[in-house]
């Protein structure tokens, strides 16, 4: 099979359906999303009849935000809470916990999807970031189509249409993804930070090899960095991957001494404000992604 021109990756996901409508002649259910693709996926699944919301601000990193009283507010007069869970949101327990909203209704999908592990520097943790297996979020979909049935019995059928929608969307992009990676001339992603991108290289047979392990805030030490330099060279890779809210400082470093090109990667918890005033999509991130990681890993 030939390979994928890379325009056709950029814009192969560009579909007009036609969405079903949930009814709307009562009053909107309220959501509220604790990242940006679980935000859009409730989107995707309520129509137009609920009213589904980001907790995070823009530019805000979901392992470091703090609640103010305004969030707790708007949690006490939601109907649906959906978070990730798995460690991911460190604040959600105190969070919920200061909510007044015996109607609150709350879904953890970390409760329903099997958390990977990860393992660096001889220390194993579970890896909270599922959304970033597009299987995944398929699951997610059709879970939150479920709730909302629960929830709004009438609309049932509606949300269960509208998840319909969504998931090809997200199967498309997935098919997108196996056929541009499936031919690359390397396959380990080298990651000048923290183990964001474990469920991507799983479900596309790469392998993740990181600075820092799962943390976020942890700083690599000089044996790691060594190391890590010996082993893009003894490896011939090229290309270093950072995420696009961490530092460039680590990876110029890292590309520097291997030496190597500097790639960016985003996780899509969220946006920058500059990103949510020009209508950026989880679904647009993820495109992106595809088209560093081809360039980066030579699949082109």
């Amino acid at each position: 099979m030939k390979k994928l021109a890379a325009g056709a990756i950029l814009f192969g996901l560009a579909l007009s359906p036609v969405f079903p409508q949930a009814p709307t002649d009562s009053p909107k259910l309220r959501i509220v999303a604790s990242i940006l693709p679980l935000m859009e996926f409730a989107k995707a699944v309520a129509g137009e009849n609920v009213d589904v919301s980001l907790l995070l601000p823009p530019g805000a990193g979901v392992h470091t935000w703090q609640p103010r009283a305004s969030d707790i507010i708007k949690m006490s007069e939601a109907d649906l809470f959906v978070h990730v869970g798995g460690g991911l949101e460190p604040w959600v327990d105190d969070f919920l916990g200061s909510v007044s909203n015996k109607g609150l209704r709350v879904i953890a999908v970390a409760d329903f999807l099997p958390l990977e592990k990860e393992k660096h520097a001889g220390k194993e943790a579970a890896d909270p970031h599922v959304w970033l297996d597009f299987g995944n979020d398929r699951t997610i979909i059709q879970h939150l189509a479920g709730t909302l049935g629960e929830i709004d019995p009438a609309s049932a059928a509606a949300y269960s249409d509208l998840a319909a929608v969504y998931d090809e969307k997200l199967r498309e992009l997935d098919g997108l993804y196996a056929e541009g990676l499936k031919s690359c001339s390397n396959r380990v992603l080298l990651l000048a930070g923290h183990e964001a991108f474990g469920y991507l290289a799983r479900r596309y047979h790469l392998e993740q090899v990181s600075l820092t392990g799962l943390s976020p805030d942890a700083e690599p030490t000089p044996s790691a960095v060594i190391s890590m330099v010996e082993t893009a060279r003894n490896r011939r890779i090229s290309a270093v991957f950072r995420e696009a809210w961490e530092s460039p400082r680590l990876a110029e470093l890292l590309a520097r001494e291997i030496p190597a090109e500097v790639f960016v990667l985003n996780a899509g918890a969220n946006l920058s404000r500059q990103e949510r005033a020009s209508g950026v999509t989880f679904l647009d991130l993820m495109r992106e992604n595809l088209v560093s990681l081809r360039r980066g890993l030579g699949c082109e």
